[in-house]
């Protein structure tokens, strides 16, 4: 039995910083999700698992419409979904009301129960998010009904305010295989058994690395798993080191250089670390500007002549503060006590 594991696709996102971009993430998810589906029919997959977050916030009607529509499109597909914290079942929630077809199945409460996927000797356990927040471990001891069944279990979270579980609280688990949703990394908790799908493409640039989503194959209750990568957007951490010799357009000419032998999915972060000119510190609108750069944080220190500030400002309190720092023990608090203390009084 072949199945797709995908969590936290996020449909509707959008950058609340840059409306533009904002409207491209947004298209990324679609495609995205749009391409699970059609990968689902021409690989013949038998069960689609969705672990929770299909959409970024409470899903209106004409978008239920679109993934329907999609998934009209996998007839032979059985479709097993679940609300995460995101797309929580609220009272007036359009999950509760929308008629999807007839193979897709969602759980609509806060409780767990199972569903029987006729022909596939395979139940599906799971709830879905009727709250923000879940703190109690859920996942922990669940007993499945007696039968010989694949077991699977469709769950979202893993931090303390959602449904918290540690990897040996399946140990014993009679599920054939756990498909989990919340945390955006893609990892296998516990090889080929317990997975975490992560976001299946980012939702904002600190979901840094490839995202995509886990195909994976039950036989006689043993089951194998891979990673598939979707190259519609990635979000690469670029960290430069920087010294007061290093001009701006030097740094400018390395990240172009940098960015064009990238594949176009990819759009960096830059951090700036080390040590700038004191007087010419480096500009980091003008790196933000550049093309795929979504992000820079700016972590540069001056560097200061401390003895021509002590000549400089004598007994004033910069003078004074730079000569205390000094007689203490030198180590990594107090060089950057020295660093940080300088540069607030230079500031005022």
């Amino acid at each position: 039995m072949k199945f797709i594991h995908i969590a936290d696709i996020h449909l509707g996102t959008k950058s609340d910083r840059e409306r533009i971009r904002g409207e491209k993430q947004e298209q990324y998810g679609w495609k995205a999700f749009s391409e699970v589906i059609d990968r689902a029919k021409a690989q013949q997959v038998q069960i689609l698992l969705i672990a929770g977050d299909l959409f970024h916030r409470q899903p209106l009607m004409r978008e239920l419409k679109e993934v329907n529509s999609l998934f009209s499109k996998i007839p032979q597909t059985q479709v097993v979904m679940i609300a995460g914290n995101r797309d929580y079942l609220t009272a007036e929630s359009c999950y509760r009301t929308f008629h999807w077809g007839e193979n897709v199945h969602l759980f609509k409460q806060e409780q767990m129960e199972y569903v029987e996927l006729e022909g596939l000797n395979t139940r599906v356990y799971g709830f879905s998010y009727c709250h923000k927040e879940i703190t109690q471990p859920l996942y922990k001891d669940i007993q499945v009904k007696e039968g010989d069944y694949c077991n699977i279990l469709l769950a979202h979270g893993g931090d303390e305010k959602h449904v918290p579980f540690r990897s040996n609280d399946f140990d014993r688990s009679a599920f054939d295989y756990a498909a989990f949703g919340h945390i955006h990394k893609p990892m296998e908790i516990v090889k080929n058994k317990v997975v975490m799908a992560g976001a299946l493409q980012p939702v904002d640039c600190n979901d840094t690395g490839e995202h995509g989503y886990f195909l994976g194959e039950i036989k006689n209750h043993k089951c194998k798993t891979e990673f598939v990568p979707l190259h519609y957007c990635e979000y690469v951490p670029l960290n430069l080191k920087v010294s007061p010799e290093i001009t701006q357009k030097a740094l400018q000419e390395f990240v172009i250089s940098r960015i064009q032998t990238a594949p176009q999915y990819q759009k960096f972060r830059i951090t700036l670390n080390g040590f700038c000119d004191e007087q010419h510190p480096m500009d980091a609108g003008e790196l933000k500007n550049m093309d795929r750069v979504v992000q820079v944080v700016d972590k540069c220190r001056a560097d200061y002549d401390f003895e021509k500030l002590k000549l400089k400002y004598g007994q004033q309190i910069l003078g004074r503060y730079i000569r205390a720092l000094e007689e203490m023990p030198q180590n990594e608090v107090t060089k950057k006590a020295l660093y940080y203390g300088v540069e607030a009084l230079m500031a005022e």
